[in-house]
């Protein structure tokens, strides 16, 4: 009995360690999947370009020598979906939006807090939260308020970016940019 039991000490051990290479093995492939990592895989310099180039290409056309706050645009910071709180990480990618509109000839950024000055309703209508008077444009001194979202799955991350007139609501101009990735030794590649 006592050899018997000598005997299957190191085939144990044997099984646990093989079992635990491959289960190593899956547990980094998934922690690479983590937002950060997607951040850090994404030439997030050239997808905030692009994405401002385009939103800004949707938005109305408006005269420069109107009183209209022609080309003023409240930023907000990226937002997660799911929370509707900014996350540490994403702030990279609002400096970013920021800095790639406000470059744009005709553009003028004001940075604003999402959550302190403005928010989405379950409907998507924003709201100004910081005072209830500035509920038209004039008073916004804006033409169009720039929410950004994210929703950061499995293998995804889903980038929104809506330009949203304060005075009725409607969205100018929206850009959405799907990124997938896939884990594979530990490191995260982006496959699009």
């Amino acid at each position: 009995m006592f050899m018997l039991r000598k005997s299957l000490v190191p085939l144990l051990a044997l099984l646990l360690l093989v079992s635990g290479c491959s289960s190593t093995q899956n547990r980094v492939d998934n922690q690479c999947l983590t937002f950060e990592d997607k951040l850090q895989a994404t030439d997030l310099s050239n997808l905030m370009q692009s994405m401002a180039t385009e939103l800004s290409n949707g938005l109305p056309k408006f005269d420069p020598k109107s009183n209209d706050y022609y080309g003023v645009l409240l930023v907000a910071d990226f937002v997660n979906v799911n929370t509707l709180k900014t996350e540490q990480n994403s702030l990279v990618m609002s400096d970013m939006l920021r800095t790639y509109l406000a470059n744009l000839p005709g553009k003028r950024v004001i940075q604003v807090e999402f959550g302190k000055d403005i928010r989405l309703s379950d409907s998507g209508v924003i709201s100004l939260t910081r005072n209830i008077d500035l509920a038209n444009k004039q008073k916004v001194g804006a033409n169009q308020v720039v929410v950004g979202t994210y929703l950061d799955l499995q293998s995804k991350l889903i980038i929104n970016l809506r330009a949203i007139d304060p005075t009725n609501q409607i969205i100018s101009s929206a850009v959405v940019r799907e990124l997938k990735y896939s884990c594979s030794g530990g490191k995260l590649y982006l496959t699009n």
